[in-house]
């Protein structure tokens, strides 16, 4: 029921103003106040990555994005300084940041706690480069061949209707002084999976010699 047929039926019952503005009142408590609510109150329209054209996202359905989502990092490795030489050491899966999706200005922008608003470049689908993605070690798919890539977190996703290949690409990048002397630089390669799951890998450096890499999922919270 809508706040004016809330009015309409007080009044047909006789009651008094105060009630109406009650039952308006208990209507506008129901609906959403900001972006974040929002995202909860509405369903998501659906969205296929496997068959969404970049022109259809560009032009309407990247709304669908909006939101809060839980950012899940997968299996990956860190980069340890060590006499002089950076190891390689594996990271355990760990999850609990949170990152939003809305526009300013019209553009599509990426909002975390640590790096502020990065903008999202959004890329059609095309075969991964080459050295873009994850060694099946690093990964944790000792199911796969050594020198294999992988490019997003398929156990975390399960069964996927196509490739990381067909599906298009979210790309977010940003940068923030740390008052160490040392820029802390995150980057995330994201595919576009459905309306509430991107998954891909991701990049953070720091301080001198210090690298972190692995598979993340983004999930809608």
């Amino acid at each position: 029921m809508t706040w004016l047929r809330a009015i309409a039926l007080a009044v047909l019952l006789g009651c008094p103003p105060a009630a109406q503005a009650q039952a308006q009142t208990a209507e506008s408590a129901r609906s959403p106040r900001s972006l974040a609510e929002a995202s909860g109150f509405f369903k998501a329209p659906p969205i296929d990555g496997c068959a969404i054209t970049l022109e259809e996202l560009v032009k309407g359905k990247s709304g669908a994005l909006r939101g809060r989502w839980i950012l899940r990092k997968g299996p990956g490795e860190i980069g340890l300084v060590s006499a002089g030489r950076v190891e390689m050491q594996p990271v355990p899966q760990r999850s609990g940041e949170i990152l939003t999706l809305d526009f300013r200005n019209g553009r599509l922008m990426a909002g975390s706690p640590v790096l502020g608003f990065m903008p999202v470049a959004v890329e059609d689908r095309a075969p991964p480069a080459p050295g873009s993605g994850l060694r099946a070690e690093s990964a944790g798919r000792g199911d796969l061949p050594d020198d294999a890539e992988v490019f997003l977190d398929e156990i975390a996703l399960g069964p996927l209707a196509c490739g990381p290949d067909q599906l298009l690409r979210l790309n977010i990048a940003g940068a923030q002084d740390s008052g160490t002397g040392h820029v802390l630089r995150q980057d995330y390669r994201l595919f576009l999976v459905d309306q509430s799951r991107l998954s891909g890998t991701y990049s953070e450096t720091g301080a001198a010699g210090r690298i972190e890499r692995g598979l993340v999922t983004l999930e809608r919270r």
